[in-house]
């Protein structure tokens, strides 16, 4: 039995392994503490025959005391010591951004809008390309994502890749996660943020490499199609663009605007 989502991310089965381990050493500590307090209920029940005790907490009582403690404080020192390889590479060493496929995610109510990189390949710039609550990733590539929010505390949850982090209005917080499996997964908002929270649903969409060149080209191809209608400001048949996406050989499903005029309306 699965307790968990399948994992699809490189760094997924060392987050669950911990888990686990914390889990084992919590739940020790736990059934010794339940233990320890229901035995002396059962020892010194009420009996009319027996005379009181009166146990300062010295000697033999608080040398117990004292190995608790130390047991305890072993535990948590393992645990950190364990889990540290793992928090280097997931929260201190992000991808070289060259070998990464950037995206920016920003939360608000109650959305997410993805942002990807133009035809220059670079981040907040003119030519940047926006939609909504569909993250489309290559697999087995390093994605190197820049997380912020516009109005109240979010927090964005890959339940697949194992990461889930709070995104702050005002501050924009680099996080990475790299897939190995293709298909389509959950994204959730993981914090309450108004009366839509439940409905702050996205897709991780992950694809082959060539299906997601393919795909941002198109993506591509439309922003440019929109800008060129805002420029111009009438309406102009863009066939040389449906000619060229038709000559892509792909099975996306995307509708082009017969106008560049309709898109002016669309949006």
């Amino acid at each position: 039995m699965n307790l968990f989502p399948e994992n699809i991310s490189t760094y997924g089965q060392d987050l669950d392994d911990l888990f686990y381990l914390i889990c084992a050493i919590s739940g020790f500590a736990f059934i010794v503490t339940l233990i320890v307090m229901i035995y002396p209920l059962i020892k010194y029940r009420y009996n009319k025959n027996r005379k009181s005790e009166y146990i300062k907490g010295t000697g033999k009582e608080l040398k117990w005391v004292w190995v608790a403690l130390v047991l305890l404080a072993l535990g948590d020192f393992y645990i950190l010591v364990v889990e540290h390889p793992t928090w280097v590479e997931i929260e201190e060493t992000l991808p070289e951004e060259d070998n990464a496929f950037k995206v920016a995610i920003s939360g608000s109510q109650w959305y997410w809008d993805i942002t990807y990189p133009g035809r220059d390949g670079i981040l907040y710039t003119s030519d940047d390309i926006y939609k909504m609550n569909e993250l489309c990733v290559p697999v087995n590539n390093n994605v190197l994502m820049d997380l912020k929010a516009t109005d109240v505390v979010h927090s964005i949850f890959f339940p697949n890749i194992r990461l889930k982090q709070d995104v702050l209005p005002g501050r924009t917080i680099s996080r990475w996660f790299k897939p190995i499996k293709e298909g389509e997964y959950d994204i959730a908002c993981a914090e309450i943020c108004g009366i839509a929270h439940s409905n702050m649903k996205g897709t991780l969409i992950v694809e082959s490499e060539d299906e997601n060149n393919i795909r941002m080209e198109k993506y591509i191809l439309i922003e440019e199609g929109k800008k060129v209608g805002a420029k111009l400001k009438i309406e102009m048949p863009i066939i040389q663009m449906n000619e060229i996406i038709d000559s892509i050989n792909t099975d996306f499903d995307i509708a082009i605007p017969d106008t560049v005029n309709d898109v002016l309306i669309e949006n």
